[in-house]
């Protein structure tokens, strides 16, 4: 286990010091990061819950039925990919939003080598800092990260693989829930009967908000190798013009 002098930011190190790092300064502190995300959590799940019921129960089937019937009721379709593309809309703003608690704490653990607890009950909301930090950190990807691509496409790589396996997981549910809703609905295009109860929908909503809720907390760890990488990076850079110098 790593002390806290091991897990500074300005520091060198190799692309599985950086996952390794990343998921100790995750897990370590994890209450605090709770506590500072799990309202936006909440709505997060709620617009990931929103979004994925709306493909499933609304825009799944007309894609599934459209091909079995001979007249269309294009505005009842155009209704349907509208409000889902309008919830995906609302889920990616989220996200954005959970992002925000990450990039406080690595923020907070930047400045102070620790990730503080939040002051009040209802967590950390993002302010300007974040707007500044986003764009901060666009720029550090180009200029100076783009000549260290290697190390930021192999840790991105490696994030993503990991947040995949866990996110499928995550989404069982609404997997299972899609294969049935597919068949059901290929079987009533074909004049069999829906045979699905009509308490499924809530049902699928509330499934879809609680597993929402525990991927938020597997996509937030996303941002911590980032935070790593480009600490390594920042301190390689320094050390090349030093010795310039």
């Amino acid at each position: 286990m790593k002390t806290k002098e091991d897990l500074v930011f300005q520091k060198t190190r190799s692309i599985a010091a950086i996952v390794n790092d990343a998921y100790q300064l995750y897990t370590e502190n994890f209450k605090r990061l709770f506590r500072a995300s799990w309202p936006i959590a909440i709505i997060y799940a709620l617009t990931f819950a929103l979004a994925t019921f709306l493909l499933i129960h609304d825009v799944l089937p007309i894609t599934v039925v459209v091909s079995h019937v001979t007249s269309v009721n294009w505005t009842a379709v155009l209704t349907a990919c509208w409000q889902a593309t309008a919830a995906i809309f609302l889920f990616i703003l989220a996200a954005l939003l959970l992002a925000s608690t990450a990039f406080w704490a690595c923020r907070t653990h930047k400045a102070t080598g620790d990730i503080k607890r939040p002051a009040h009950w209802w967590g950390q909301w993002p302010g300007l800092w974040y707007i500044k930090m986003l764009w901060k950190s666009f720029i550090f990807f180009f200029h100076p990260g783009f000549r260290h691509f290697g190390v930021l496409f192999t840790t991105a790589f490696i994030t993503m693989l990991f947040t995949v396996v866990l996110t499928l997981f995550c989404e069982l549910p609404a997997i299972i829930i899609g294969i049935a809703n597919i068949k059901a609905y290929t079987g009533e295009a074909a004049g069999d009967p829906l045979g699905m109860p009509d308490y499924l929908g809530t049902l699928t909503f509330i499934a879809f908000t609680i597993a929402g809720f525990i991927q938020a907390y597997v996509h937030l760890i996303t941002v911590f190798p980032f935070y790593y990488a480009y600490g390594s990076i920042d301190t390689l850079e320094k050390e090349k013009k030093s010795i310039k110098l």
